[in-house]
């Protein structure tokens, strides 16, 4: 029989079911959710059904919370501010999306 997912207790079960009915955010909310149902002792496998996500995303999620605790639930991709350059310089940029166009530029 699998062993069951251990959840560290960064927060209660109740705190864990008020983040899942009360996030505003849709990632944040289904992040709850995952953990709270793991830290209530339904298996990983369940879970996997109930939400749709992979049992391999799942661990992933839990080895973040574990680790780190209850910021790494919700969206971490709003945190990321982006780069202050362009990936693409203007030469690059003419050369990608002006194609066959490229050679007649330079001589612009």
């Amino acid at each position: 029989m699998p062993k069951r997912v251990t959840i560290e207790p960064h927060l209660s079960l109740e705190e864990l079911e008020n983040g899942y009915r009360q996030a505003k955010e849709q990632v944040k909310r289904i992040h709850h959710q995952i953990i709270w149902l793991l830290a209530k002792g339904i298996r990983t496998q369940e879970v996997v059904a109930i939400r749709c996500y992979s049992r391999s995303w799942i661990y992933e999620l839990v080895w973040g919370y574990n680790c780190i605790g209850a910021q790494t639930l919700g969206d971490q991709c709003i945190s990321n501010q982006g780069s202050s350059e362009p990936l693409l310089d203007n030469m690059m940029y003419n050369k990608r999306y002006c194609g066959r166009h490229y050679k007649r530029l330079q001589h612009l």
